[in-house]
């Protein structure tokens, strides 16, 4: 018996265009410019864009390790990265003001909800437990928690788990253990739901739990893993019902 469903958040609940990933990299990089330029800095805004490009190359290293780091030690990559041709003054406003500007853009182009997932979450609000487990890439959990007061589904969750504050990553079975601790659920009666065949399914189910792949692009992989597999959220009663029996 299913307990609690754990979703994954990006491109299983909330979705971001091509357009707006664009103008999110862009801020963040023209505003941390801008206050690196006030502080001296001789650089231009392309080598700025540059170390931005070479830090999610060391990122992409970290995350393969399935380990994680919060927006403050992004920054400082960031600032490694400009450190051979200018020495950042290591003034703590300063600091704080680049983490904000490196944060804060995703605000002003907000993904958007994935449609029907208001209401999907609504309905099994009053039937399970519920948790969130994200690995947040460049956008930290603290703003993810008011991406989700924006789009209005925040407070349908128990849990919220965001990888760069406990600096582990899906699929390790860590994240999804912490988090069914905290929902107070054992994983043989939970349920996780994402897109990822490989951080959401198989860490899924590496961890003790059930898994629903969800999306066209993963169907034939999960059929062939013998994994229930969804076209759409929608879907997801049914399954559940499957599920009960």
């Amino acid at each position: 018996m299913v307990e609690a469903i754990t979703f994954d958040l990006w491109g299983t609940l909330i979705r971001e265009s091509p357009e707006s990933a664009r103008k999110v990299k862009e801020a963040r990089t023209r505003n941390l410019y801008i206050l690196l330029e006030a502080q001296g800095y001789p650089g231009t805004l392309e080598e700025v864009e540059a170390a931005y490009e070479h830090v999610g190359g060391r990122l992409q290293a970290i995350w393969s390790r399935h380990e994680d780091v919060g927006p403050e030690g992004q920054v400082q990559l960031l600032l490694e990265a400009l450190d051979s041709a200018w020495k950042v003054p290591q003034d703590r406003m300063l600091l704080a003001n680049l983490e904000w500007a490196y944060v804060s853009p995703v605000l002003k182009a907000l993904p958007v909800l994935d449609p029907g997932a208001a209401e999907l979450l609504n309905g099994l609000r009053s039937q399970y437990r519920l948790g969130l487990i994200c690995n947040t890439g460049r956008t930290p959990g603290t703003m993810l928690k008011i991406v989700l007061q924006r789009l209005g589904i925040v407070e349908q969750f128990d849990v919220l788990t965001f990888s760069d504050m406990l600096g582990i990553r899906k699929p390790d079975p860590q994240i999804f253990h912490l988090t069914l601790e905290q929902l107070e659920v054992s994983a043989d009666r939970a349920l996780h739901v994402g897109d990822d065949p490989s951080t959401d399914v198989l860490g899924a189910r590496h961890a003790g739990m059930q898994a629903v792949l969800v999306g066209s692009s993963g169907v034939l992989q999960a059929e062939d893993q013998g994994v229930r597999a969804i076209e759409s959220l929608s879907a997801l009663p049914r399954i559940l019902e499957e599920v009960r029996g």
